[in-house]
C-alpha cells in the first residue's frame, strides 16, 4: 500500500473517490482470500511505504492540486478512513500486522527533523485508532532510520523503502533499483530476499538475482507526475503477493484500483 496522496484532486481522483477506491480494495481482497480457500494462512501483513498523504508545500502550485490543503485534516481523516479498512479485513484474515515506512511527501520541510513527517502523524493516528481492535503498526523509531525498514515474515527477510532517494538514469528508475538493492546486499541492511518500493506512479515486478523486487503504483488515477517526470502513465495498481516457511514469494496478484 503505497502513494494514495490522499488530500490530492485530479479529474478522476479525489478523498471521495479515495475512500469508494478503499471499499471496493476490501472486497477485492476478500475475493482473493476466497479464492485461495485451500491455504492455510497464519496473518496478513500490510506494508505502507508513504506518501499516504499528499502533503503541504512540496512543489510550488500544490494547493491549486488539493481537495483537502490542511496537512493535518488529511492526516486525520485519511486514519480514520484505512482504521475502518484494517476492521473489516481483520474480520476476514483474523491476525493483521501494518509494517510502514513514510515517503517524501510527508515532509515538514527542508530543516526539519526526519521525524517531522505527516505519514509519520497518520501513522500514529491510525495505531490509536486501531488499539481497541489489537492491530499494531511497527515503525522504526528513536535513532533508527524510519525511511528503510527491514521486516521477517515467516523466515524471509523483506526490506521497506518509499523510493524518493533511488535516481533515475535517462528518467529511467529501474536501474537505479537494481544499484540501489546491489549495494545495500554488501551492507547492514542485508540479507533480505524481497524489496517493496513504491514512489514512481508505476507498478512492476523483477528478479535481481535472488532478490526480488516489487515497485506498487498509485491510487491517484489521470495524475501527470510520472507522465511529465517520467514518460509513463501512473499505474493505479498495488501487489499482494503469499509467503510460505519455504519461499519469500509463493504467489502474486495485482490488484487493480480504480
Amino acid at each position: 500500500m503505497t502513494d494514495l496522496h490522499f488530500g490530492k484532486a485530479t479529474s478522476t481522483f479525489n478523498p471521495d473517490v479515495c475512500a469508494q477506491r478503499l471499499c471496493e480494495m476490501e472486497r477485492k481482497i476478500r475475493r482473493i482470500r476466497g479464492l485461495l480457500g485451500d491455504y492455510d494462512f497464519d496473518e496478513l501483513v500490510v506494508s505502507m511505504l508513504g506518501d499516504m498523504n499528499d502533503g503541504t508545500g512540496i512543489y510550488p502550485t500544490q494547493f491549486h492540486h488539493q481537495k483537502i490543503t490542511d496537512v493535518n485534516e488529511q492526516a486525520l481523516v485519511l486514519s480514520d478512513l484505512l482504521a475502518r479498512f484494517f476492521r473489516k479485513l481483520q474480520d476476514v484474515w483474523k491476525h493483521v500486522r501494518i509494517e510502514a515506512v513514510p515517503g517524501n511527501h510527508g515532509r515538514a520541510g527542508k530543516f526539519a527533523h526526519e521525524s517531522a513527517n505527516w505519514d509519520l502523524v497518520c501513522y500514529n493516528y491510525l495505531a490509536k485508532e486501531l488499539k481497541p481492535s489489537g492491530i499494531k503498526i511497527g515503525l522504526n523509531s528513536g535513532s533508527d532510520n524510519p525511511f528503510i525498514r527491514k521486516i521477517k515474515v515467516k523466515r524471509h527477510n523483506y526490506v521497506l523503502y518509499h523510493g524518493h532517494d533511488i535516481r533515475t538514469f535517462s528518467n529511467i528508475p529501474w536501474y537505479g533499483m537494481m544499484l540501489r538493492i546491489s549495494r545495500w546486499l554488501s551492507t547492514k541492511i542485508a540479507p533480505f530476499d524481497v524489496a517493496l518500493l513504491g514512489h514512481f506512479h508505476t507498478v512492476g515486478c523483477w528478479d535481481i538475482n535472488r532478490v526480488q523486487l516489487f515497485l506498487s503504483g498509485t491510487m491517484v488515477s489521470d495524475d501527470d507526475w510520472a507522465l511529465q517526470s517520467l514518460g509513463w502513465e501512473s499505474a493505479c495498481k498495488w501487489w499482494i503477493f503469499g509467503v510460505s516457511d519455504h519461499r519469500p514469494v509463493t504467489w502474486q496478484f495485482r490488484l487493480e484500483l480504480n
